[in-house]
């Protein structure tokens, strides 16, 4: 890990030393070959966010924050791009506690203040059918339930890592990297707010008449927080496979997927467990709408919850994030979803609204842990996008009544 941190470091530095030379070379033309002219391009997304949440047995949660993400890129020799990009959030209200201060008492609002670094990376093509990407990044595979971006909260999560992605090797896409930082949307200022380790990934994905299989395989060398007997307790190997497809007859469509993977305990893990991952989803597509039926096991063995932490964890198990973490009993969820998208509304390109209805149990036993309703409406109009959305999650054998309503703007340049 700390060869590859070191490499990648100098990389960047000597990358970033290079730059201004460049730049002041440009007053010469005859100096400056055609190709290293710079002529960089920037993008900025500003993300204002009210968030109010009320549990049992506690005062309510009030957070008003807002993100920007300001990137830019430079093309470089030999189809390769150096891109940056920082990050910042701010509190404006901020009655709730954001995991890094005292206010314990307040509902769990994971946004806290902080700026940072969010991606450095060197991405080339330089190789015909190759495309490497080296240093912090964003890895989104599949459908994120391993590893994914953390798109939802206003602290993203990227990766320092070297990642490799060819289509030359037979009649799919590969797939491979290496992990060896995990900045998570947590902060820097919470203890479980940065995972190290050596962690690699391989995921191989082609096209089938039933349509597109996954085979995937993931070795996890995470450790968390200070030094302590759990440090290692997310560290796991994942392998499994997926299926996913759709079919379109004219005003209607089918679309389907359906996985499987096996984990196990990984170096350090003081567990030693085997536990399965099983999906089988459907959505059936009359028109602009959709109605998806989905059933998500993540199993239990020996008292182990089979765990994804490096996943894009909000966009699974509902809207107020009550499973981020699996229970030791594992959890079952049976959810039904209906949506419906509007073109052309009032003043917006485009609407969307759903409605979602969650049930859970364990795994290992009959037990059940509750329900949860989410819904949601959002509009875009050219590059703003506005959402409401709420989350009812009705306690039964796990955690507390929880109900949370978020109102978002996002403005993209």
């Amino acid at each position: 890990m700390s060869r590859f941190r070191d490499l990648a470091g100098g990389l960047f530095y000597f990358c970033l030393a290079g730059f201004p030379n460049i730049a002041q070379a440009q007053h010469s033309e005859e100096q400056v070959p055609e190709a290293w002219q710079l002529s960089p391009r920037f993008s900025l997304d500003v993300r204002t966010r009210y968030q109010n949440t009320t549990q049992s047995g506690r005062p309510d949660g009030e957070a008003l924050t807002s993100r920007f993400q300001l990137a830019g890129e430079i093309d470089l020799p030999q189809d390769t791009i150096f891109l940056a990009e920082v990050e910042g959030n701010i509190a404006l209200v901020d009655n709730f506690n954001d995991g890094t201060r005292n206010k314990t008492g307040l509902p769990f609002i994971p946004d806290p203040d902080g700026f940072e670094l969010n991606r450095l990376a060197i991405i080339s093509e330089a190789i015909d059918g190759v495309r490497v990407t080296a240093g912090r990044q964003r890895i989104a595979l599949d459908d994120w339930r391993f590893i994914g971006a953390f798109p939802f909260r206003q602290n993203d999560q990227t990766f320092d890592a070297i990642r490799f992605e060819t289509s030359s090797l037979g009649p799919g896409t590969l797939d491979v990297g290496y992990i060896g930082r995990v900045l998570r949307p947590l902060g820097d200022d919470n203890p479980g707010g940065r995972f190290t380790g050596d962690s690699i990934f391989a995921n191989y994905n082609f096209a089938t008449p039933l349509g597109r299989l996954t085979a995937y395989h993931y070795r996890l060398d995470i450790e968390t927080g200070p030094q302590g007997p759990n440090r290692h307790i997310f560290s796991n190997r994942v392998t499994g496979g997926r299926l996913f497809g759709r079919r379109h007859w004219q005003d209607f469509g089918l679309v389907w997927d359906f996985a499987y993977a096996r984990q196990v305990d990984h170096e350090d893990n003081p567990s030693d467990f085997e536990t399965d991952y099983w999906l089988a989803e459907l959505t059936l597509e009359p028109g602009s709408s959709g109605v998806t039926l989905r059933a998500e096991t993540l199993g239990s063995g020996d008292n182990q919850g089979f765990q994804t932490p490096l996943g894009s964890l909000h966009r699974f198990q509902g809207l107020s994030d009550q499973f981020l973490r699996t229970p030791d009993t594992g959890v079952r969820d049976v959810s039904l979803l209906v949506r419906h998208d509007f073109s052309h509304v009032g003043i917006f390109d485009s609407v969307r609204v759903f409605a979602r209805h969650h049930w859970f149990r364990a795994d290992a036993n009959t037990a059940k842990f509750g329900t949860e309703w989410n819904a949601s409406i959002s509009g875009q109009y050219k590059d703003v996008v506005l959402s409401l959305e709420y989350a009812d999650y009705a306690a039964d054998t796990f955690s507390v009544d929880t109900r949370s309503v978020f109102l978002t703007t996002q403005l993209r340049f």
